[in-house]
């Protein structure tokens, strides 16, 4: 049989109409995902060539869409011998069946109804199923050529489609010629048993069958008389082990009892020296402490004598420069291009800072604890400090007067009225200059003053209406001048003196250049006082004072609870201290660099401005300088107020650190000690403890189990299952001995049948040997040389295989999954290719091979193009990547 095309609808999800086809009579593939109607394809093919249509019941019923009152339909189209044929069925309410052949390019009608559903099978050599539908075993051929989902095994082969096989090899077996000998010998056998060769039972049992179950009854007895003496012998046992065990769990309890008195020892021993561990790691901890601290003070004494050294140099710097800036102004253009260069160099350094900053913070997830704790030890310090410092500063400001900013600007503005009011005063008066060539002696008639003016001095008088001078031994001089009266402007001059002085009096100048920097003092300490303020609420960083107190007890009690836990980290070196203490001396010096940088930009930018505004800036910059002078100076005072020597305070460091170090000797001696005690001790006697109450324990059950079995001794022996048991053994004696007697007759009748059975055996293996070889050879290709030869039943069904190394053949069932599949596979190959002998067949094959491995698929992928020349072959798959290697391959994908 060649399919050429099948068409479906209404069937199960194949709810639409499909048509597939024309396919190849070689190779085909149709595949889908999994649900969308493979199966049911091949379903539909099958029922519409080997079952009725008019077939009632659940089972035909389900092929219904769900949900849906619709026909199930399927029309198929296939060569048979020289002939194409088209069957059309249908299904529960519409169901109808049609028979068409291909007659002058058309197909006409053959057959219809039941008619056409017994022609069908007639063609295709099927059975007709007794009630509903079909089986495999109806299938005729397609029973070994088609492989239904899940269905690849063989487990048997019906009796037509043996006898087509065998006919198709050439071979014919008949029953019939054995002779009245044959027909004898059969007759007896049959007598006394059945075809598959085991006794008759029942009403016409042989002898031998009644015998046995005599004997067989008898042996029942026996097992249980056997079983209460076997009771009776292992009570007696169980009584003597229970004894053993008891005395046994008593001797290993009182051994056990020193063991777990000892241990008790250890773990008091442990104890105490664990405590005298904690306290000695605090003492250690005091004393580090103690010693940081003055290690700490030393280096901030050094540090700041180091600034009033640099400092006190940066004032005799800048007190050289100030004397300078006029001869640098030429230069400043060129000066303010390379100063911001260098300015940029430097704020590039910044990026160091931050890698060292980063190397920090991984150092300070190793200790955050004790990070921590130091960190708000440093904050509450700070803030101590920090607190005097603003107090300070607060008492400076009280102490401090200067003008408002308002006040200077009234001042400048007043200055500004009296200048103009002098120069309007000037302008409206009379002047008179004499600059004589000798010294003269000048008299002002109008206020009677004398002036003596010397040889070319200049000498100028004024006057509001006119000027009169009396000159000794020259005369006198009258000018007059402009109209209008000069006291207006004698009064807003008068009244401007008088409002300067009203406002300069309380600061001692009325210079505002001066007064601005009084205010600017001012507002550097208001902005110092703001500063400490800010800084406190930095540090403090919306915590509470207290909050910050209590969190450094809780940080206190966290690391001697985790120092308790972890005790070698005590002994790891301050590495965060070390990296901080870098990381702020390199800071300091990359942002010194940067000011130091910034600050030269900005001078050398406001020199180019203006000559004079460098002086003043220069003059200023040396102030800031002498106040840092003097802030480091007065910094360094408050850390020398101990009142200690620098050798006093280097002994002090010398003792904190001999102290520290007999502490931690201390702390090292008891850990030495505890390395006596792999583990804890207490541990050892909670486990021993155990052990101790588990054999007190064993030894009770131990009792009770004893005086149990001691009952159940007295309880058997009462029995007496001796004398009982030596009846039974006898009675099964003598009938053995009337079994073996008919057991000698039944083995001659059977060899007698078994021999005229093993010749007809020996014609049928010469039937099945060609199959077996050629599938042998298939098998090969595939697995290789390992599973040896495969063996057929009569009936052509796989029963085995016979591996060159095993003596005996090995069931199927002992191969792998995969093995098993392609065995079963190759074996309808095989048969197929027998089968194609006389004509092409088709091979349906539904989703098989899927515990087959990569590298034997693409050997079976070779197998199948090469008897797809002599076979169609159909393969049905959700995968189809698998079979792109079959170049002869057609492909259909079902939507």
């Amino acid at each position: 049989m060649i399919l050429k095309r099948i068409t479906v609808s209404n069937w199960r999800s194949l709810l639409d109409e499909v048509e597939l086809g024309p396919f190849s009579e070689g190779l085909n593939v149709i595949h889908a995902p999994n649900g969308t109607g493979k199966s049911s394809l091949f379903e539909a093919m099958r029922r519409g060539l080997f079952d009725a249509h008019h077939v009632a019941g659940g089972e035909i019923a389900a092929v219904q869409p769900w949900g849906r009152d619709l026909t199930p339909s399927v029309a198929i189209e296939f060569i048979e011998g020289d002939e194409t044929w088209r069957v059309e069925k249908s299904f529960l309410a519409g169901k109808s069946s049609k028979l068409l052949r291909l007659e002058g390019g058309a197909f006409k009608p053959v057959a219809d109804g039941r008619n056409a559903d017994d022609r069908i099978r007639e063609i295709l050599s099927a059975e007709a199923p007794g009630r509903g539908l079909s089986k495999q075993e109806h299938w005729g051929l397609a029973q070994i050529l088609w492989a239904p989902q899940g269905a690849l095994y063989l487990e048997s082969i019906s009796g037509t489609a043996s006898e087509r096989i065998k006919a198709t090899l050439g071979v014919q077996i008949s029953g019939d010629g054995g002779g009245q000998i044959e027909n004898g010998i059969e007759e007896k056998y049959l007598e006394f048993f059945t075809k598959k060769g085991s006794y008759k039972g029942g009403k016409n049992a042989a002898p031998i069958v009644t015998l046995q179950e005599k004997r067989d009854e008898l042996a029942e007895q026996l097992i249980s008389i056997r079983e209460k003496h076997l009771a009776y012998e292992q009570t007696a046992h169980s009584v003597e082990d229970a004894r053993q065990r008891r005395l046994q769990a008593r001797r290993e309890a009182d051994a056990l009892r020193d063991t777990v008195n000892k241990a008790r020892t250890n773990a008091e021993a442990y104890s105490k020296l664990k405590a005298e561990q904690s306290n000695k790691r605090d003492a250690e901890s005091l004393a580090r402490e103690k010693y940081d601290s003055l290690t700490t003070r030393q280096k901030q004494i050094k540090e700041t004598r180091d600034q009033i050294s640099e400092f006190t140099k940066s004032a005799k710097e800048q007190e050289s420069k100030l004397s300078d800036l006029k001869i640098e102004e030429t230069s400043d253009k060129e000066a303010c291009a390379k100063l911001r260069t260098a300015q940029e160099t430097a704020r590039k350094k910044r990026s160091q800072v931050t890698e060292r900053q980063n190397l920090i913070e991984d150092a300070r997830e190793y200790r955050e604890h004790n990070e921590g704790l130091r960190e708000l030890n440093k904050r509450l310090e700070q803030i101590a400090q920090l607190n005097e410092q603003l107090i300070k500063a607060k008492r400076r400001q009280d102490g401090f007067l200067a003008p408002t900013a308002q006040t200077i600007r009234d001042l400048r503005k007043w200055l500004a009225q009296r200048d103009q009011a002098a120069a309007s005063l000037k302008a409206s008066q009379i002047h008179l200059s004499i600059t004589p060539e000798n010294a003269i002696e000048v008299k002002n008639t109008t206020d009677h003053s004398v002036v003596k003016v010397e040889a070319k001095q200049a000498f100028e008088i004024s006057g509001d209406d006119w000027v009169d001078v009396s000159i000794k031994g020259f005369g006198s001089i009258r000018a007059s001048g402009p109209e209008g009266s000069a006291d207006e402007h004698r009064a807003e001059l008068d009244a401007a003196k008088k409002k300067i002085e009203t406002l300069a009096q309380p600061f001692g100048t009325e210079d505002p250049d001066k007064l601005q920097e009084l205010r600017e003092q001012a507002d550097q300490i208001e902005r110092e006082i703001k500063g400490h303020e800010n800084r406190i609420q930095d540090i403090l960083d919306e915590d509470e004072l207290d909050a910050l107190k209590k969190e450094q007890v809780e940080l206190q009690a966290r690391i001697s609870e985790t120092e308790k836990e972890y005790p070698k980290w005590k002994e790891e070196a301050p590495v965060i201290g070390e990296l901080k203490s870098d990381y702020e001396s390199f800071s300091k010096e990359i942002e010194d660099t940067i000011s130091a940088a910034e600050d030269a930009f900005e001078q050398a930018q406001s020199k180019y401005t203006a000559a004079e505004k460098n002086v003043a800036e220069a003059t200023a910059e040396l102030k800031i300088v002498q106040g840092k002078l003097e802030t480091a100076n007065q910094q360094l005072k408050d850390q020398l107020s101990d009142g200690l020597s620098d050798d006093d305070r280097a002994k002090a460091i010398s003792d904190a650190l001999m102290a520290w170090q007999a502490a931690k000797t201390n702390a090292e001696k008891t850990e030495e000690a505890l390395k006596q005690y792999p583990d804890d001790p207490s541990k050892e006697v909670d486990k021993l403890e155990k052990q101790l109450v588990a054999l007190e324990d064993s030894e009770s059950k131990a009792r009770d189990e004893e005086n149990k079995s001691e009952g159940q001794l007295q309880s058997l022996a009462a029995e007496g299952t001796y004398s009982k048991l030596v009846s039974a053994e006898e009675q099964i004696s003598a009938l053995e001995s009337e079994i073996e007697q008919e057991s000698i007759r039944m083995d001659a009748i059977k060899l007698l049948y078994d021999s005229v059975e093993e010749c007809k055996s020996r014609m049928v293996a010469s039937v099945s040997a060609p199959v077996e070889r050629s599938a042998s050879r298939m098998l090969s290709r595939i697995v290789g040389p390992r599973l040896g030869r495969l063996k057929l039943t009569g009936d052509f069904v796989p029963e085995a295989v016979s591996p060159e190394i095993a003596s005996e053949s090995v069931p199927l069932h002992n191969l792998s999954g995969g093995e098993q599949e392609q065995l079963y596979l190759v074996a309808r190959l095989a048969l197929a290719d027998v089968l194609a002998k006389n004509r092409r067949q088709l091979v349906v094959l539904d989703d098989v091979l899927n515990a087959t491995d990569s590298g034997r698929l693409a050997r079976l992928l070779s197998l199948m193009e090469e008897v797809s020349d002599r076979l169609q072959i159909i393969i049905l798959t959700c995968h189809p990547e698998r079979y792109r290697a079959l170049d002869k391959a057609e492909f259909f994908e079902l939507n």
